[in-house]
């Protein structure tokens, strides 16, 4: 599996991982902030963006793929989809990732019986059935639900829609299953600063998930952006910065001090 990679900047190492149905290019302006500060490398997902789809799109394969393409140790930013690989990453490689920070991501993204803060399966079910020969519609769908709220919704729709068209058809399938994954285990194991940032008004990441995922993790620390949805990175860049500044201030401190 052969992934699209570019590294931007200089000083610590940043990895940054879209979501789904996206590109690298969703991050737009916050990524060209961040190469100020950052050495930051953006990885764009089997089949989505510049990547070329893969034939085993199974977890662990795109969590090898994504440390194939990674820096040796880095600090990890996951948005949506790519918040659960980098929770997955994470696990698998404790070593390579200095903190993590998640947005807009549950580590199981398709509600259970024992996890109801997460998205009905009768709904993922309809998305997953809906882009057999709708594609463009269920991604309609999608950025509609991801903007929902936010008090910046029509500049997040108009950037939502320039990524989409990036998307390869036969990658949409596979690469949505890769929510079915439960990670909950993999962020209850993990003993790294980790930090999760949600949008108060997300209609797809419920806001009700903050207790639940503290009680997996105590060293998670979770924010909350009030009148943000599923892109606080664009609706709230400069709370985000400071989330994200602040987590990998502390890190790089301790380790200096070593």
């Amino acid at each position: 599996m052969s992934l699209w990679r570019e590294t931007r900047g200089s000083g610590p190492d940043l990895v940054l991982l879209h979501g789904w149905g996206l590109s690298s290019g969703i991050w737009g302006a916050f990524a060209e902030r961040l190469t100020a500060h950052y050495r930051v490398t953006l990885i764009d997902l089997p089949g989505l963006g510049r990547s070329a789809p893969a034939g085993d799109m199974s977890l662990m394969a795109v969590v090898d793929a994504l440390l194939d393409r990674a820096p040796e140790a880095a600090h990890w930013l996951g948005w949506s989809l790519g918040g659960q690989l980098a929770l997955a990453v994470a696990e698998r490689a404790p070593e390579r990732v200095r903190s993590l920070s998640l947005i807009a991501a549950n580590p199981c993204f398709v509600a259970r019986d024992d996890w109801p803060c997460a998205m009905v399966p009768e709904v993922y079910d309809a998305f997953v059935a809906s882009l057999d020969g709708n594609e463009t519609r269920t991604l309609q769908r999608f950025t509609a639900l991801q903007t929902r709220g936010s008090t910046t919704a029509r500049d997040e729709l108009k950037r939502l829609k320039s990524v989409l068209a990036a998307a390869e058809p036969q990658a949409l399938a596979p690469a949505l299953r890769l929510l079915e994954s439960d990670l909950r285990p993999a962020l209850a194991g993990l003993n790294i600063p980790l930090q999760l940032i949600l949008g108060a008004a997300d209609q797809l990441v419920p806001v009700e998930l903050a207790t639940r995922a503290e009680g997996v993790n105590s060293r998670l620390v979770v924010h909350i952006l009030e009148q943000s949805a599923h892109l606080p990175f664009v609706s709230h860049s400069e709370d985000v910065l400071i989330m994200l500044n602040a987590l990998i201030s502390e890190v790089d401190s301790v380790d200096a001090a070593r």
